[in-house]
């Protein structure tokens, strides 16, 4: 029953059929990149399949069981749909019975190779479920606490920030106007604090309030409408009076919309780190994940960095641990101030930081590592004693490379921080492989 997954080339063939059928599918192509699927996945199928068909002893079965819960608990950090699971094991299933019908073998042999490979099949899937739903379950409860936290903020502060934004970015677009110049370049909204900080903040925190979809589209009409007719006319054409008058309209509905959505909702305290008030780890899967589909979905590129204050068991063994708790506070303020609102800073752990960088390439994500490490390297950390330490920070880089799971985006991070500790810290070092 094993014959088909005997030789390296069976299962190498098994695996080039598998995924050219996967690709094919529309929904699935959004989480096979080809490169990806090239080197790594394409050799994970055929290493689970000859551990799915080995003869295994009872002492085997432990690990066995683990490895599918495994791939079940990544599969739900990918968010990929079960039904395409479903999907990709039906066409293996097919392509193995395929493959013993066509060595001729006895009925009875096909039959019960049917049989078998079904049982096989039906107690991974079983235990693959298992894993991706309790783990759906876990994030959408994150996802549902994340909200919670950022409605924890000084609403009526952030209200007036981003009104104010969206005003500038409307004083900007006059001043541009004004200026003239050929071609006419025009300030687009998404791309604008405002713009940014609704996409992938906004967004997420007023998630199923009717408002967001239509600030969605006042965006849009705006940025593909608006702004390319006002690119088009001079300043004595007469359909620019028409078209600043419809973009005054624009702008007053969208502010009228976001004072609705904070209107909505009212402060509760959630989530924060406890001493530097940042977000906690506790939120960085549903926010990663959600910049991924955008990135999928959108082609909206980010990046991480994880930071890490230098020789900072020194600081706690010299001037004892609440010095060192001011140095992370003072710290935490800092990535704050320098930091778009947009962006996400979180305590990692320790004296660790990571900052989800939106829309950014990764040459900018470098730059902005290197400002983050300049700026903490001149800044003087004042102690309750009037003492002033001079401190440096070595940061890792990590822009997004298209694979679906989070965890490996950290792990590359952690990796390039590890380099630049290595490297003599102080530094900035990008992750392996990125562009």
């Amino acid at each position: 029953m094993t014959r088909p997954l005997q030789s390296e080339q069976h299962r190498a063939e098994l695996a080039t059929g598998f995924y050219q059928d996967m690709m094919a599918h529309q929904q699935a192509q959004a989480f096979l990149d080809a490169e990806v699927v090239h080197q790594r996945l394409h050799a994970s199928l055929q290493v689970w399949l000859t551990e799915l068909f080995a003869l295994h002893s009872a002492q085997d079965v432990p690990a066995i069981v683990a490895h599918q819960r495994h791939v079940g608990e990544v599969h739900a950090r990918i968010q990929l749909p079960m039904h395409l699971v479903a999907r990709g094991a039906r066409l293996l299933k097919g392509r193995l019975l395929q493959r013993i019908a066509a060595d001729g073998a006895a009925p009875a042999l096909v039959e019960a190779s049917m049989a078998h490979i079904g049982a096989l099949f039906d107690l991974a899937l079983e235990l693959m479920a298992e894993s991706y739903v309790r783990d759906t379950q876990r994030v959408a409860r994150s996802e549902e606490a994340f909200r919670l936290h950022a409605l924890s903020q000084n609403l009526q502060v952030e209200r007036e920030r981003q009104r104010f934004l969206l005003a500038n970015w409307g004083q900007e677009l006059l001043f541009a106007l004004h200026r003239g110049g050929q071609p006419l370049v025009l300030p687009a909204l998404r791309s604008s604090e405002f713009g940014l900080w609704f996409m992938h903040k906004g967004s997420n925190v007023f998630d199923g309030a009717p408002e967001v979809d239509l600030v969605h589209q006042g965006m849009q009409r705006l940025d593909e409408a608006l702004l390319p007719q006002l690119a088009a006319t001079t300043i004595d054409d007469p359909r620019r009076a028409t078209l600043l008058m419809q973009l005054q309209g624009e702008l007053d509905n969208l502010q009228y919309l976001v004072q609705m959505l904070f209107e909505r909702h009212v402060e509760l305290e959630s989530g924060r780190d406890a001493l530097t008030r940042l977000l906690n780890r506790r939120f960085l899967a549903p926010i990663l994940a959600r910049e991924i589909h955008l990135a999928q979905q959108r082609h909206i590129p980010f990046a991480l960095l994880m930071l890490d204050i230098d020789h900072f068991k020194h600081v706690n063994d010299q001037h004892g641990h609440d010095a060192g708790d001011l140095v992370l506070q003072q710290t935490a303020a800092l990535l704050l101030n320098d930091v778009r609102s947009s962006d996400f800073v979180f305590r990692y752990g320790g004296e660790e930081f990571l900052v989800v960088l939106v829309d950014v390439t990764p040459e900018q994500a470098r730059q902005q590592a290197d400002k983050l490490r300049q700026r903490i390297a001149a800044t003087p950390f004042a102690l309750a004693n009037g003492v002033h330490l001079s401190l440096t920070a070595s940061i890792g880089v990590a822009p997004y490379s298209g694979h679906p799971d989070y965890q490996y985006l950290i792990n590359q991070a952690d990796e390039a921080l590890y380099r630049a500790k290595r490297g003599g810290r102080n530094r900035v070092c990008l992750a392996t492989g990125a562009a």
